[in-house]
């Protein structure tokens, strides 16, 4: 499979949409405001947990690989950052941050590892979650997410306040050198089951209280409603 087209025409950054795989999001203390105003803490799980990594190999025998780290509090999308590797593209390296909707456009986010000098990165795409900023990076840059603990993204809200998201780097290492990875047939297998079994708990769960309350099941869209009874002769 191919992958170089889908990973430039949108799937890194559709790859930061939140799915059911828990090994993916990182879970992070409970957050007293809402997500636009809150700032992510550290997750405390094992450092083998804090990333996903995808890859499908090139027709030249090498690997095209995203690597992702989604944090959320309470289930609430926070933000996420995702690296590209792509041997077969012209920029090989193409990291992807974002973070919640509801902050100031114009300031963009400020990518920092630890206490190195930050660098400010604008948008480049809203959608109904989150908002994304793209870098083009080089080894130099991965080799300081390798050495460093954390990378903070910084937006401004709607009151020009700053949130920080921290995304840790612990584990980075292990995953962007190691070999352990999902393929992509296998990541959109697993996220398409898990959300038709969250689809068909949420459908039984349904049909269980119409039963509770004595509702009749309504008919399928664009099936015959129910035959009146005849009347008691």
């Amino acid at each position: 499979m191919n992958i170089r087209k889908p990973l430039v025409a949108g799937l890194a950054v559709a790859a930061l949409m939140l799915s059911p795989l828990a090994a993916v999001a990182q879970e992070t203390a409970p957050a007293e405001a809402p997500a636009a105003e809150a700032a992510a803490t550290t997750p405390a799980q094992p450092a083998s947990q804090n990333w996903l990594k995808v890859c499908d190999p090139l027709p030249d025998g090498q690997k095209a690989c995203i690597m992702r780290q989604v944090v959320l509090a309470n289930g609430q999308f926070l933000g996420s950052f995702l690296l590209r590797d792509d041997p077969g593209q012209e920029s090989r390296l193409l990291a992807v941050a974002a973070v919640p909707l509801g902050m100031l456009l114009p300031f963009g986010v400020s990518w920092q590892i630890d206490e190195a000098k930050p660098v400010r990165v604008p948008y480049i795409l809203c959608d109904p979650m989150s908002c994304s900023t793209q870098l083009v990076i080089n080894e130099q840059y991965v080799n300081s997410l390798k050495k460093g603990n954390k990378l903070k993204l910084t937006a401004k809200n709607q009151k020009s306040q700053d949130v920080t998201i921290e995304i840790t780097l612990a584990g980075f290492t292990a995953a962007y050198d190691g070999e352990a990875a999902m393929t992509f047939e296998e990541f959109r297998e697993e996220t398409t089951g898990e959300k038709a079994l969250e689809q068909a708990l949420q459908d039984r769960a349904e049909e269980m209280r119409r039963q509770l309350n004595g509702e009749t099941t309504p008919p399928a869209e664009g099936g015959d409603a129910p035959a009146e009874a005849p009347p008691a002769q």
